[in-house]
């Protein structure tokens, strides 16, 4: 059976022709079918909110022709050669610019109920909604900031890369929140496990560290370097990992929080949010500088 059906726009930009389909009509038979779509109704209360209240108006309006239609058994098709002047006529009524009908299209399903709402539902019903952008706490960050890198702006070398070439056998490029040196590297790095990053990112951010650590306590007992800088042994290197336990509910940031904090033998003593200000205390009390400028 040959049906016909029409979709409602919503008109953002008349000049542009920018556009929304909101609803669906279909004749199919004696069956007429009908439905806006709620998902694109919210959107368009949120792009233009100046017209928001005369938009649905206007859509209250069209449904109560519709029912009308429906109710005295009348048909907005009688047949295909009026659907350009039977159907649209009718509908012009309600056409004040920002709604509008499109030209009845015919198509070759016999509609019911539920193959309607599927049409309906791929065609019209797409949510389009900007998903919420996830409320991000920055209660970690701004803690690491206020404690830590305020404080020891211009002491020490603060949110630095340090270079492969840099440091001896170093294969990557690697960030740090801060390093500094006096006597001893003061090395940190600060993971947000809270922050649901990609929870491979956070494990290659935190082996990657490990291995930075070990590359700079070699290379500070390298002649290389304690010809210029008089260090002690590298066992008094100090390099911290700055991480809060995981408070969300995906268990492989909890397993990734249960093994770092309950392993005692890395390269870097592990240390929350709450005992930074001590690391912080303790680094301007050594006197410590800028690794950096060591360097070269």
């Amino acid at each position: 059976m040959k049906s016909f059906y029409s979709l409602i726009r919503y008109v953002n930009n008349p000049l542009s022709r920018e556009n929304i389909a909101i609803g669906l009509i279909v004749i199919s038979g004696k069956n007429l079918f009908h439905e806006f779509s709620q998902n694109k109704i919210n959107f368009v209360s949120k792009i233009s909110p100046e017209n928001f209240t005369l938009f649905e108006y206007t859509l209250k309006k069209i449904d109560s022709f519709i029912e009308k239609e429906l109710q005295y058994g009348k048909l907005l098709f009688e047949n295909e050669l009026s659907i350009n002047n039977n159907y649209l006529n009718r509908l012009s009524v309600y056409n004040n610019g920002f709604i509008q009908f499109d030209k009845p299209v015919a198509i070759n399903i016999d509609f019911d109920e539920n193959s309607f709402k599927s049409f309906f539902k791929k065609y019209v019903d797409i949510n389009i909604d900007r998903q919420e952008k996830k409320v991000v706490n920055r209660a970690f960050k701004n803690i690491v900031h206020n404690v830590f890198s305020i404080p020891l702006l211009d002491i020490i070398d603060i949110d630095v890369k340090i270079k492969k070439e840099q440091i001896p056998g170093l294969f990557f490029d690697y960030k740090l929140d801060g390093i500094g040196m006096n006597g001893k590297i003061y090395s940190v790095k600060s993971v947000d496990l809270n922050s649901e990053k990609n929870i491979d990112i956070i494990q290659k951010e935190i082996s990657e560290f490990e291995t930075l650590n070990y590359r700079i306590d070699r290379f500070s007992q390298s002649d290389l370097f304690t010809d210029v800088n008089q260090l002690e042994s590298k066992e008094n290197n100090q390099h911290y990992l700055v991480i809060d336990e995981y408070k969300g509910n995906k268990s492989q940031y909890h397993k990734l929080y249960e093994i770092i904090s309950k392993e005692k033998n890395y390269p870097y003593k592990v240390i929350g949010t709450s005992h930074l200000e001590e690391v912080t205390a303790e680094i301007k009390k050594s006197g410590a500088g800028k690794f950096l400028e060591n360097l070269n």
